[in-house]
């Protein structure tokens, strides 16, 4: 069986990962400390933060700088603590202290704001996800296609490549947001790259975005609660625990929005718009449909101001927002025109939308397997023993709650319209598109001529509006369990009827919920359960990168030139080799390669053209039955002969090109 090669990383490489666990701790405590807010709200805020300023250093490839940065953060706290200490000796020295130390007692204030039970469960959680997913390899499609791959070449390049530079040139617009959260989990590996620390900063950053769900459970139970919110995302789409889908975290970042646009009293104005801008931001660079998404929040934001009546507290607050979450995915479109990163699926997008689109003749079919998908099949694929509920009874319980929610006063009258016409438009619009979707964009692809299939599909792009709106409607929940008006309307809990006191139902009904719906089967298997097949699956991984894929590894290992520029590689035989060459390209990641089939047919024009469409630096051939290898020759100079499976450098003059071996020296 063929072992994965380990490229070389810098000599200078330092493991100095600890760093950044602990500023990004130390950012959210002060954030919390700051504004006054809960620790579980900053410490997603923290994790915005800290994607976006990676997301800046990933342009210059100096993702690195984030340890400068932790070690300003660390000094800068012990600056904070020893100002503290100064001022309890000098009366003059109170009044020099920066702001977020006004009142003093800053590591008091740190510590009270930290030592939370919901904190410590948080850490917990990521640590034992972290050791027990660490040998878990890419599996899922999509991960061989271009998630997995795309994190890998980060790790090694540490930052964006350049023009024509991605490794999944197909799918070159895709935003990098989760592929730079799994960086901050792969460089704690900074020697050697593991491939199941992927699993666990994606686990991670869904984590960052669930924790503001926990700020209204009170600390007797908000360890237990941190772990049932980690449960909530395979209550939607199983797939998570089989690989790494964008779109569930861009569900659960769509649902923390909502939750942040509603949840408005008590919060400064600062802060309130700021985790806005931020949330947006996020979810704008999770995935290019991120953008739907975004429109959607930002109607809702008008909406819930007009229901309530209220005056709109800042425009200007909403309006930089706005622009804020625009740049920075502005930034990325722009980063992509002008490196040629353009998504198959936009182009074809692009195509449709300028009028070539004809409906496909099975439309009618896919339209029945598209009910079927709705109503006949679990929604996270795994059969428990607990409850499978399909997609169709999960969009009936969000709107069921909104009605129970309405009818019991924990959604306020005011609210009460504007949430539910919100749930009605998004979820018509949203599931639409999503139809709209596999006769379109993916009407070529019959595998969606299946329940099964489809199932797994509309649960996995619908995932915002079903994670999204549950995500949103615990939260109301929640907020209300633990109101004054909650207290108030419980009166004496030990004396009243347990039944009566809504509180009591609240806590109890998520709970439940969570519990009979999770996906205990995927759960398992992601933690535990993948170590039975894992050897039989790396088998599968390694055959499909063929013999002549070997040769053509084992031909581009040790270039560390090579990274970021891309190779093309003309293939012999069969042109359906291109499921292999998927295979093919996430082994040779950092560097990127695209492919074209060498027939008998081919002479130098041809030749010279497919080099051309490529767009390629490096060249690379299979030997081809029946081609005469003299086809080659008016590429070289200086009378070399040309050899198939060696590496050659392109010379392209405009009129002319040449072929120039690279040594490995």
């Amino acid at each position: 069986m063929r072992g994965t090669r380990q490229l070389e990383l810098p000599e200078n490489t330092n493991n100095m990962w600890f760093l950044i666990p602990i500023s990004f701790f130390i950012t959210a405590t002060l954030l919390s400390v700051k504004f006054r807010e809960s620790i579980c709200d900053t410490i997603a805020v923290t994790g915005a933060i800290q994607i976006l300023a990676l997301y800046v250093l990933a342009f210059f490839r100096g993702m690195k700088l984030v340890y400068l940065g932790s070690i300003l953060v660390i000094c800068a706290f012990a600056g904070l603590l020893i100002a503290d200490v100064i001022a309890k000796k000098t009366i003059s020295g109170r009044q020099k202290i920066i702001r977020i130390n006004h009142n003093r007692h800053i590591l008091k204030r740190s510590l009270r704001a930290f030592i939370q039970p919901e904190v410590f469960a948080f850490i917990f959680i990521l640590a034992m996800v972290t050791f027990l997913t660490k040998d878990q390899i890419a599996t899922w499609w999509d991960d061989i296609n271009f998630w997995s791959s795309d994190a890998k070449q980060l790790y090694y390049m540490n930052g964006f490549p350049g023009k024509y530079g991605n490794v999944s040139p197909e799918f070159g617009d895709y935003p990098p947001g989760t592929s730079i959260f799994k960086w901050i989990f792969l460089i704690f590996s900074p020697s050697k790259y593991i491939e199941g620390l992927q699993f666990a900063g994606y686990y991670a950053l869904n984590g960052v975005f669930l924790m503001p769900l926990i700020k209204h459970v009170g600390s007797k139970f908000s360890a237990p609660a941190t772990v049932l919110a980690f449960m909530l995302p395979g209550i939607i789409n199983g797939i998570i625990f089989y690989g790494t889908p964008a779109d569930i975290t861009m569900g659960i970042v769509y649902g923390a929005l909502l939750y942040a646009i509603w949840d408005r009293d008590g919060h400064r104005e600062l802060f309130y718009y700021g985790r806005i801008a931020l949330y947006t931001a996020v979810l704008l660079l999770t995935k290019s449909v991120g953008f739907e998404w975004a429109i959607f929040a930002l109607i809702f934001y008008f909406m819930l101001n007009l229901g309530r009546r209220s005056k709109i507290a800042s425009y200007k607050g909403i309006i930089l927002s706005v622009l804020f979450a625009a740049a920075a995915y502005g930034s990325w479109l722009v980063f992509c025109f002008v490196n040629r990163r353009v998504a198959k699926a936009t182009g074809l997008g692009i195509k449709m939308a300028t009028g070539s689109y004809v409906v496909p003749a099975n439309a009618g079919d896919k339209a029945w397997y598209f009910f079927l998908g709705l109503w006949t099949m679990p929604m996270h694929a795994d059969h428990n023993v607990t409850l499978d509920i399909p997609i169709g009874v999960m969009i009936i319980l969000i709107f069921a709650a909104i009605a129970v929610m309405i009818k019991t006063d924990i959604i306020h009258y005011k609210e009460s319209r504007s949430i539910l016409w919100f749930f009605i438009i998004s979820g018509i619009v949203s599931y639409g598109i999503i139809f709209v979707a596999h006769i379109s964009l993916f009407q070529a692809e019959d595998q969606y001529l299946d329940a099964f299939a489809m199932t797994n599909s509309i649960a996995r792009y619908g995932a915002p509006f079903t994670m999204g709106g549950m995500y949103l409607l615990i939260g109301i929940a929640l907020a209300y369990a633990c109101s004054n008006r909650a207290i108030e309307e419980a009166g004496d809990p030990d004396n009243d009827n347990y039944w009566k006191n809504k509180r009591n139902i609240v806590y109890l009904g998520i709970t439940l919920f969570v519990l009979a719906n999770s996906d205990y089967v995927g759960i398992h298997k992601a933690l535990i359960g993948y170590h039975d097949n894992l050897d039989e699956k790396a088998a599968y991984n390694e055959e499909m990168v063929d013999d002549g894929g070997q040769r053509f590894v084992e031909a581009l290992y040790g270039h560390r030139v090579l990274w970021g520029h891309r190779v093309l590689n003309l293939r012999s035989g069969n042109i359906g080799h291109w499921v292999h060459d998927t295979y093919i390209s996430k082994e040779v990641s950092p560097i990127p390669a695209v492919y074209d089939t060498l027939t008998e047919a081919d002479d130098a024009l041809s030749i010279t053209d497919k080099i051309r469409k490529s767009h390629a630096e490096y060249f690379f051939a299979e030997s081809a039955e029946l081609l005469d290898k003299n086809a080659f020759s008016g590429f070289m100079e200086n009378g070399e002969e040309f050899e198939f499976w060696k590496l050659y450098k392109i010379n392209d003059t405009g009129e002319k090109i040449t072929l120039t071996p690279v040594y490995l020296y």
